[in-house]
């Protein structure tokens, strides 16, 4: 029995590294297996991969924006639904029975009282009556930027704008919250909101954009008997300096040590696209004359042309009304067939006009970073749509230029309230 026993343990002894062996080689194909599965998964899911961060993005969590639309959706809407209904029904009722007639001239508007004899513009009243109950401190104010998509918006409301055909009928308005609380707008120089409103409506555009489609609007048509404005400087830039497109308006009169204008034009043109000269009228009223406008703890909602259809509904939803806009619904105003060459900018043209206009997209930045309705990843979405064309802007938030100083323009536009 002993030699048997001892004969089992050496064949167990001689059986041990084969046994360790086997181990191993399992051990072996397992790593391979798990190694070969990695490759695969990190070939076949783009989740994998870590994606730099934005430099948006960071710019963003580097600055100090406020949190307005986190904030926002944490209070409650500025009407119950009650009442939301019954304003929304009444305005809807209002307008399926409109056919024409005298727009309103509100009785608590403003103008009057800064303007001596003034009389309101027609394009600044509406085609439906306010309900009484809408105080100016539930009232929203338009805040109407040109050749931001204003007018489209301005129809929506209930304005008086570029209303389709006929501008005395206006089926455009919109049955919405937004319309029947928006009692009053300032547009260029004619300011007619409260300072109690409970909001500012800012209808904004990438400023580059915005530019271009000023620039076009502005060109008179030499066609005509009188082909330029009493008001604005037009004639210096487009005859006397011979800018006929932004492009070459912005290679002749903007690029530093261009022998392709004279001095006088090259100053005429960064004071146009500054604002601090009245050559052409919505460059002259920007984005930075608007903001300043309002009292400066004003709240703001906005509506991004880009994105007409979100922010309205994301407004309304605000308010306290249903987000029920679609884009079949959206009406178009103020709006032709542009040429190439209106359109076209080079390189060189994007860049010297970005920088020019470098302290208008930081205004730009800040009524979006205040927006009560835009939150975080709106924002961060329209700067990287402004990055396809101002870069550097898009990411920096200050600019080597000082803001202009442009007080007595607002006091100017404002007026003096006499009560």
């Amino acid at each position: 029995m002993t030699r048997i026993a001892r004969r089992s343990t050496d064949k167990e002894k001689r059986a041990i590294p084969w046994f360790g062996l086997m181990w191993i080689g399992l051990l072996a194909l397992s790593v391979l297996y798990c190694w070969s599965a990695g490759r695969l998964l990190n070939a076949s899911s783009p989740v994998i991969a870590a994606e730099p961060e934005s430099p948006v993005l960071r710019a963003y969590l580097e600055s100090d924006a406020p949190v307005e639309a986190e904030e926002a959706t944490a209070k409650p809407p500025l009407f119950d639904s009650s009442f939301a209904e019954y304003l929304t029904k009444g305005l809807r009722r209002y307008i399926d029975e409109y056919d024409g007639g005298k727009p309103y001239n509100y009785e608590d508007s403003s103008y009057p009282h800064r303007r001596t004899n003034a009389t309101l513009p027609f394009w600044f009243k509406k085609v439906f009556p306010l309900n009484k109950y809408i105080t100016p401190d539930k009232q929203t104010c338009f805040a109407h930027v040109g050749k931001a998509g204003g007018s489209t918006i301005g129809c929506m409301l209930g304005f008086l704008l570029h209303c389709g055909d006929d501008e005395k009928t206006n089926f455009q308005s919109v049955p919405s919250l937004l319309a029947a609380t928006t009692a009053h707008s300032f547009h260029r120089g004619v300011y007619d909101c409260s300072d109690e409103a409970a909001n500012y409506l800012f209808v904004i555009r990438n400023p580059l954009a915005r530019a271009l489609s000023a620039f076009n609007y502005a060109k008179p048509d030499l066609s005509e008997k009188h082909p330029f404005s009493k008001r604005y400087k037009d004639k210096e830039i487009y005859v006397d300096c011979d800018f006929w497109t932004l492009n070459d308006f912005a290679e002749r009169g903007l690029v530093k040590d261009s022998h392709n204008a004279t001095k006088e034009c090259q100053s005429r043109a960064k004071n146009a696209l500054l604002g601090t000269e009245n050559n052409l009228v919505h460059w002259y009223y920007n984005y930075q004359f608007y903001y300043e406008s309002m009292p400066p703890n004003a709240n703001i909602v906005v509506i991004r042309n880009e994105h007409i259809v979100d922010d309205w509904n994301s407004v309304e939803t605000l308010l306290g009304g249903d987000a029920d806009l679609t884009k079949e619904s959206l009406p178009v105003n103020n709006q032709y067939e542009k040429k190439p060459e209106e359109v076209y900018l080079s390189d060189t043209a994007k860049v010297v006009l970005c920088e020019t206009l470098c302290n208008e997209i930081q205004v730009y930045k800040s009524i979006l970073k205040r927006a009560q309705n835009i939150n975080q990843e709106q924002y961060i979405e329209s700067m990287e749509e402004l990055r396809t064309s101002c870069p550097k802007e898009a990411v920096e938030e200050s600019c080597v230029h000082d803001m202009p100083d442009i007080s007595l323009k607002v006091q100017r536009a404002k007026g003096k309230l006499t009560y």
